[in-house]
C-alpha cells in the first residue's frame, strides 16, 4: 500500500523479500483443514458454517475447537460485534488462515458489546501460526466492561502468557482504525499509560522455574492504519526476573513492512524488546496527531526501547508532532545495534537525529531530512533539534550512549527557525554529512552543548552550508564550507541528488561505521553488513578512497 519516496528500491529487492516470507509460512493456498463461513446479515448459527449456510455470530465461531489447516471466512460488508477469540493453533505447514469472501467493503469486527465494550476486537491466547487476511478491525470502545480497565483497548491483540514459544503470525492486507480507550488522554502524566493500538504483541516476564516464552517470527504487511488514539503496532516483551538480554527475553524476528500510517495519537511501530526486527518501505504520516481530542498528540513514526539489532529503513516519515519526542525516528532507552538508514523524513516538529541515554551502536546514515526541528516548547527552550544524543536513561539515572555514529545524511532547511544541538556522551562520530540552511535561522542556533566525558570526538569532513553555528563548525576538524548545489527538481528526495562538479563529491572520509549484526541471514537475509549503495541506489565503498558527502549523489 505504502506509496513511499523510494519505489525503486522496493522493486530492486522484491524477490528477496519474498524468501523472507519463507521464514513465516508456508503457502496459504493449499488448505488441508475446514472452511468455516460466517454471515453477520444472512448468517444462522444452527447453519452448518457453510458457503450457502454460514453461522451468524462471533460467539459460534469461538466455541469451535480449530485444527491446523482451517480457514475462517467473513462476509465482506457486514459488520460483527464482540469479540473474535482464536481457538486453536495451526502448524508452520497449515497454518490457520483467517480471511474474508464475497464483494464489498472488508467485514468489520468491533468489539462491541451490550456488557461493555472488549479490551480488543480480535484475541489470541497462547495460539500461534496464524495468518490474517483481507479484513477490517476497529473498537472505538465508550462504555466499560467489568475487569477491564478504560485506558485499554486494541484491534488485534496476540498474547504469549504460557509456558512456551509462539511461532508465525502473518498479518497482512488488513485495515485497523477507531480504536480508542474508555479513557481519553487528557493530562500528558497518562501519556505511559495509554498504550491504545491497532495491533499489540505482548509477552508476559519470563520467570525463574517456569519455562521461557517469546512470540516468534511476526511479519505485518501491505496493511493501513488510521484514526487510532496512540499507538499503531505495539510490539512488547515483559523481559525477564533478572534483566537477561538473551533473545527468549525478547520477541525475536520482526518484520513490519509496506504498510501506511495515518494520523495516529501517538507512535506508528512501538518495538519494545525485540531482538532482530525490520521495518521497512512504510509510511508515516502524521504521527503525534491531535486530530481527536482523545489523543495524547505526542509520537514519532517509530522508536525503540531495549530492543537488540533493529534495522529501520526506507521509510517515509512526514508531519511528525508533538510536545515532546516527535521525531522522524527516534532510538529511545537502552538498545543495542539500532540502524536508522535510508528514510526520508520532512516537517517533523521534534527534529532528526534522538538518541536517548544508554544505547550503544546507535546509527542514522544516509537519511534525508527537511524542515525538522521547529518545535517551540515554552517549557524547554531547547526542544527541537537537529542531533540530539541523550545521557539520562530509564529512572532519570545517568547512562551514557557509547559509540553513535551519524554520517552521510543530507540536513536541509528553508524555512525561518533555529534549531539546538546537544550531545553528552561517549564514543561519537559524525562526518560526511551535509548541513545546509537556506532560512533565516541557524541549526544550531538555539544551543550547541558537546560533551564527550573523556573519549574521542570523530567530528570531521561534514560540509556546512547557510547559517549554521559556528561553536559547531568550529569542532569539525575537516569542514567543507560551500554550497551543496543540489541538481535535483520535483519533490521530495530527488531535490538532493546532487550535482556533477558539487563540492560534496569525492570529500568525504572513509569510515564504514558499525556492520548491522546478521546481515545475509533471517529477517537481515537481503541486507549487506556494510552500505554498498546510497540513498538513491548509486554504488560506494565507504572503507577507501574519499566518498561523496550526504545521503546520495
Amino acid at each position: 500500500m505504502a506509496k513511499c519516496l523510494n519505489e525503486g528500491y522496493r522493486m530492486k529487492h522484491w524477490i528477496s523479500i519474498q524468501l523472507i516470507s519463507l521464514l513465516f509460512s508456508a503457502s496459504p493456498l493449499i488448505a488441508s483443514g475446514t472452511a468455516y463461513y460466517l454471515s453477520s446479515s444472512s448468517g444462522n448459527d444452527s447453519g452448518e458454517g457453510t458457503p450457502s449456510s454460514p453461522w451468524k455470530s462471533l460467539s459460534r465461531i469461538n466455541s469451535t475447537k480449530l485444527k491446523p489447516g482451517d480457514e475462517i471466512y467473513f462476509k465482506k460488508n457486514d459488520r460483527f460485534d464482540g469479540r473474535f477469540v482464536l481457538n486453536g493453533s495451526g502448524t508452520k505447514d497449515q497454518p490457520i488462515r483467517i480471511t474474508s469472501y464475497g464483494e464489498g467493503p472488508l467485514p468489520v469486527i468491533t468489539g462491541h458489546s451490550d456488557g461493555g465494550d472488549f479490551q480488543e476486537a480480535v484475541y489470541v491466547l497462547n495460539n500461534d501460526n496464524i495468518v490474517f487476511d483481507r479484513l477490517e478491525i476497529q473498537n472505538e470502545r465508550t462504555r466499560s466492561r467489568s475487569g477491564v480497565k478504560d485506558d485499554d483497548a486494541y484491534g488485534l491483540h496476540v498474547h504469549n502468557t504460557g509456558g512456551r514459544v509462539m511461532k508465525n503470525i502473518i498479518v497482512r492486507n488488513m485495515v485497523f482504525k477507531n480504536v480508542y480507550a474508555v479513557k481519553p488522554m487528557l493530562n500528558p502524566d497518562d501519556f505511559d499509560g495509554i498504550e491504545v493500538a491497532g495491533i499489540r504483541f505482548s509477552s508476559s516476564r519470563n520467570r525463574r522455574g517456569h519455562p521461557p516464552k517469546n512470540i516468534r517470527n511476526i511479519l505485518v504487511e501491505d496493511c493501513l492504519f488510521s484514526d487510532i488514539q496512540r499507538l499503531g503496532i505495539h510490539i512488547k516483551h515483559s523481559g525477564s526476573q533478572d534483566g537477561a538480554r538473551d533473545p527468549i527475553n525478547h520477541n525475536e524476528n520482526v518484520i513490519v513492512r509496506n504498510n501506511e500510517f495515518h494520523h495516529l495519537g501517538g507512535t506508528s511501530v512501538l518495538p519494545i524488546r525485540t531482538y532482530n526486527c525490520l521495518i521497512e518501505n512504510n509510511l508515516f504520516n502524521h504521527p503525534g496527531s491531535s486530530k481527536d481530542s482523545r489523543m495524547p498528540g505526542r509520537g514519532s513514526s517509530v522508536w525503540t526501547w531495549r530492543c537488540v539489532n533493529t534495522v529501520i529503513q526506507r521509510n517515509t516519515c512526514l508531519s511528525t508532532r508533538g510536545y515532546l519526542d516527535s521525531h522522524g525516528i527516534h532510538i529511545d532507552h537502552e538498545n543495542i545495534n539500532t540502524f536508522v538508514q535510508y528514510n526520508y523524513m520532512e516537517d517533523c516538529e521534534g527534529g532528526f537525529v534522538e538518541i536517548l541515554g544508554g544505547n550503544s551502536n546507535a546509527v542514522y546514515r544516509f537519511n534525508i531530512s527537511v524542515n525538522d526541528g521547529w518545535r517551540d516548547n515554552p517549557n524547554w527552550g531547547s526542544s527541537n533539534h537537529t542531533l540530539w544524543i541523550n545521557n539520562v536513561g530509564p529512572g532519570k539515572k545517568e547512562h551514557h550512549c557509547t559509540h553513535s555514529y551519524i554520517y552521510n545524511n543530507t540536513v536541509f532547511m528553508d524555512r525561518d527557525f533555529s534549531t539546538a544541538i546537544e550531545m553528552n556522551a561517549k564514543n561519537t562520530f559524525i562526518y560526511n554529512n551535509l548541513f545546509v540552511n537556506e532560512g533565516g535561522g541557524e541549526i544550531g542556533g538555539k544551543r550547541v552543548m558537546v560533551k564527550n566525558n573523556d573519549t574521542p570526538l570523530f567530528l570531521k569532513n561534514n560540509l556546512y552550508s547557510g547559517g549554521i553555528n559556528s561553536e559547531f563548525t568550529d569542532m569539525d576538524s575537516d569542514p567543507v564550507m560551500a554550497e551543496p548545489m543540489f541538481s535535483g527538481s520535483g519533490e521530495g528526495a530527488e531535490r538532493f541528488r546532487l550535482a556533477v562538479n558539487s563540492p560534496a563529491k569525492h570529500a568525504g572520509v572513509p569510515v564504514a561505521g558499525p556492520p548491522i549484526p546478521g546481515a545475509g541471514k533471517g529477517v537481515f537475509k537481503h541486507l549487506p553488513p556494510y552500505p554498498t549503495e546510497d540513498y538513491f541506489g548509486n554504488p560506494i565503498d565507504l572503507s577507501r578512497g574519499t566518498p561523496t558527502l550526504g545521503a546520495g549523489k
